[in-house]
């Protein structure tokens, strides 16, 4: 009887114990943190030396060639304002895209087309998307990190964060004549002058016509 009252206390005491464990790791575990994109999709990163922190960075653009956007934040844990320039991995016509983020101490900026964010557009898109691009970021104090960027279509979650892909044009024939408009049959028109040219049957029907009169 004492043995089964001593292994239902143990019992009590371990249940307790799980409980116990269980309800600290909630306290302790941080708040979930809802963002406009999935943070699994992105890149983070430290700048060197600064207290300033790169964070779910991605880029979405329809194809290659085209306009892209540089989707993600950037946190200054620091004290002091900062200055973080991003530039991104230059096209086929050599020209970078350039643009400087001016992030306030304490504060935080996030990166996209949206209201409240800070629009980083890239000119041309260097990559296919599914492919990853690259990325400088640096600050006036020295910190820089070179990054490999996931590069998403804008499909799904990132629908409507660049243009859709630019379709082909398509050629326009040209019509071409049937002899029943102005000049000849074979749609070309008729000449400098202005009279249309007579040809064939039409032409030895007038000349006959001349020769009758001509006998008369």
């Amino acid at each position: 009887m004492k043995r089964t009252r001593v292994l239902a206390a143990k019992t009590a005491l371990a249940i307790g114990a799980v409980a116990l464990g269980l309800a600290g790791c909630s306290v302790t575990s941080p708040a979930v943190i809802k963002t406009p994109y999935p943070a699994s999709d992105g890149i983070d990163a430290d700048l060197p030396g600064t207290q300033v922190v790169l964070r779910n960075l991605l880029v979405v653009g329809a194809e290659k060639g085209g306009p892209a956007e540089l989707i993600g934040s950037v946190i200054n844990r620091g004290t002091s304002d900062a200055r973080i320039q991003l530039q991104a991995a230059t096209g086929e016509t050599g020209q970078p895209s350039q643009t400087t983020v001016a992030v306030a101490a304490g504060e935080s900026v996030q990166f996209g087309p949206g209201a409240n964010q800070t629009e980083v557009a890239i000119s041309e898109l260097a990559v296919e998307p599914g492919d990853i691009t690259g990325l400088t970021a640096s600050t006036t104090s020295g910190g820089r990190v070179d990054l490999n960027l996931p590069v998403m279509p804008p499909e799904g979650t990132y629908a409507g964060v660049t243009a859709a892909p630019t379709p082909s044009a398509t050629p326009t024939a040209t019509p071409t004549g049937n002899g029943k408009g102005k000049g000849k049959g074979n749609g070309q028109s008729p000449d400098a002058t202005g009279t249309p040219e007579v040809s064939g049957t039409a032409a030895e029907e007038t000349a006959a016509a001349e020769e009758t009169t001509s006998a008369n």
